[in-house]
């Protein structure tokens, strides 16, 4: 049962790396991104990954990356502490 639990995970997130591979705007993929890894609890995104890494695994250039989250916080739709990104607002809003 544990095999398959596990199975089940990798499955759920494929298909939302998929999904967000999907939306062409960068800003709306950092948005999913951040959406899909938000704790409920704490509007918080504890980020497990390097931002590079992070980058890449969004198939976006690190400095795209970066501009993307400079440009969101300017916005006011997230706010970055170090490892820590409090979401504002979400695409659902």
């Amino acid at each position: 049962m544990s095999f398959l639990a596990l199975i089940a995970h990798q499955v759920i997130e494929l298909r939302q790396r998929l999904e967000v591979m999907k939306v062409r705007s960068a800003k709306e993929r950092v948005m999913l991104y951040l959406d899909l890894n938000v704790e409920l609890d704490n509007g918080a995104v504890n980020l497990q990954s390097q931002l590079q890494d992070i980058a890449s695994e969004l198939g976006l250039s690190r400095e795209a990356f970066y501009r993307t989250l400079a440009s969101l916080e300017r916005e006011g739709t997230i706010e970055q502490a170090g490892s820590r990104i409090l979401l504002k607002r979400s695409l659902a809003v």
